[in-house]
């Protein structure tokens, strides 16, 4: 494969789309990364640009990374994959003689070469000695669950003309690659607040305290809906709702996100004029009986 470095980059770097959010306009915006492409959209595919740099510099043929079985990374993966003709291996936390989610069966489409693996063999996926041996064994670049890690962060900062002028900037949170790659780029007087789509016992507090101690944050873990990945009629509703209003939101991060931001506006602890990330992710909505997006 060719270098598709600047490619990338430059597509990248296309003009993006900000809506108001229905129902605060006169408050909030919606940065609509998920009209970047109909399938290498999201937020996953500016930490990709990092780790492409190094893979090209590598000498590797192949790309890896890990995921669950609704995991947009991956997702994004796969589509970088199919587009610039490189082989693509996803670590998928599962077993094989489980059925496919639609996320997985586009993954899989797409020409990733998906390997299943138990719970206590996933937890090694920030282990060293196991990347090398993944490495060896796919001759592929290993990248960290999520696209984490300083290259993650390279393609993020591309967002940085989008997010000036702005009191808040609001963004769900997986393994926090894009806060942190955001938090480096906001102006020092801009609120970064991020809306926890994981119950993790306060391991991603703990680790923002310590990298982002001299700035403005807020994590919010109340809005998890019961754990990744997980849904409730609430969040169903709301979904619905603004599908009404012509912003289709994935139940993983953004419905969670939409929901945290009006629970917050409406307890008085929200200081506009905000900007919301739409991180993508709706290719998920089909694993959850909800309408496919418009143009899906």
């Amino acid at each position: 494969m060719t270098n598709v470095v600047p490619t990338l980059r430059q597509w990248l770097q296309q003009p993006l789309i900000t809506s108001p959010l229905p129902g605060f306009e006169a408050h909030a915006q919606v940065l609509r990364l998920d009209q970047l492409d109909p399938i290498l959209s999201g937020n996953k595919a500016y930490k990709l640009l990092g780790h492409i740099e190094q893979f090209h510099q590598s000498g590797y043929s192949a790309l890896l990374s890990f995921g669950g079985r609704h995991s947009n990374h991956l997702h994004a993966l796969a589509a970088f994959g199919a587009r610039w003709h490189c082989p693509t291996v996803g670590i998928v936390l599962g077993y094989p003689e489980q059925p496919l989610t639609p996320t997985l069966l586009d993954c899989q489409q797409l020409g990733m070469s998906l390997q299943f693996v138990d719970r206590a063999t996933y937890a090694k996926r920030y282990q060293p000695a196991w990347h090398r041996q993944l490495a060896q064994q796919f001759d592929a670049y290993v990248m960290g669950e999520g696209g984490e890690g300083e290259p993650g962060l390279r393609g993020c900062r591309l967002l940085a003309p989008y997010v000036q002028q702005y009191a808040e900037v609001w963004l769900p949170v997986g393994t926090g690659t894009t806060a942190l790659g955001l938090a480096s780029v906001l102006p020092l007087g801009t609120k970064l607040v991020g809306v926890n789509a994981i119950a993790d016992r306060g391991a991603q507090q703990a680790r923002w305290q310590t990298l982002l101690d001299n700035r403005s944050w807020r994590l919010l873990d109340q809005y998890h809906a019961g754990g990744f990945a997980r849904i409730t009629d609430t969040l169903r509703s709301l979904i619905q709702h603004y599908d009404d209003k012509q912003l289709p939101l994935d139940p993983v991060y953004t419905a969670k996100l939409v929901w945290a931001f009006e629970q917050e506006w409406a307890a008085g602890r929200v200081h506009s004029p905000v900007l919301l990330l739409h991180t993508g992710g709706l290719q998920g909505r089909r694993g959850y009986d909800l309408p496919a997006w418009r143009g899906q």
